[in-house]
Parts: structure tokens; C-alpha cells; sequence
């Protein structure tokens, strides 16, 4: 029996792989701030832990969007409301989804990747 050139050999791993921003990172970030633009007039996001308040702009298709831009840390890898790696708390309000996600989060939680407020939200991050 002949033996194989390890260039011929190919492999490939399958499985989830990591978030893609795992959270707060020992990295120096900006502090959370109002995002670059103009200003929405939506519903009032709150950002608890950061202590940043953000009028909605339907410019973002999602509060993680709007996270992002505003530097509050979080946690993501789908966008799409299938891996439940943005799970947050969320103390006050209601969110529509688009799209919807394949499981609900837990009661009392949201997935920040693919909601909207439906009014006024305040978000355990």
C-alpha cells in the first residue's frame, strides 16, 4: 500500500464556530456614545449598563445595529436569529423580529441580531 503526499489530503471541520465578537474584550474601546447622524425620533432604546439612551432611527434594521454604532459592547454571530449568541435581557418593552427567530429567546430575554422596538425599550447591556 502506497502512502498519500500530505498536499493531497483535505479536511474540513464543521460545527458552530465562536462568536465573532465575544464580548467585552480586554482591547481599549471608545466609551458608548449617541450614533454619527442624524438623530432618530423613534421609540427611546436604553441601553442599562451603559447608560445610554438612543432615540430609534429606522435607518438600523435591528437593535444590535444600533448597538454597534453606538460602541455598546455586545455579543453576536448569526444576524439572524439562529445561534442566540445576542441573547440580552430585556427589562422593559416589547421588540418585533424580522426575521423571526427559528426559537424564541427565553422569557424576559430578546435577540438583539434581528429585533426592533415596537415603543420604548430598555436592554440589560
Amino acid at each position: 500500500m502506497g502512502c498519500v503526499a500530505a498536499s493531497r489530503i483535505h479536511t474540513e471541520i464543521f460545527g458552530s464556530a465562536p462568536p465573532r465578537t465575544p464580548g467585552i474584550a480586554a482591547a481599549p474601546r471608545r466609551p458608548p456614545h449617541q450614533p454619527t447622524g442624524p438623530v432618530g425620533n423613534g421609540p427611546l432604546v436604553s441601553f442599562a449598563r451603559s447608560g445610554l439612551n438612543v432615540h430609534w432611527s429606522p435607518a438600523f434594521e435591528s437593535v444590535l445595529e444600533l448597538a454597534e454604532a453606538c460602541d455598546v459592547p455586545v455579543r453576536w454571530a448569526c444576524r439572524t436569529g439562529v445561534c442566540h449568541s445576542c441573547e440580552s435581557g430585556l427589562i422593559l418593552g416589547a421588540v418585533d423580529y424580522r426575521p423571526e427567530p427559528v426559537e424564541p429567546p427565553a422569557d424576559g430575554n430578546l435577540l438583539i441580531c434581528c429585533s426592533r422596538p415596537r415603543g420604548d425599550i430598555v436592554i440589560d447591556l
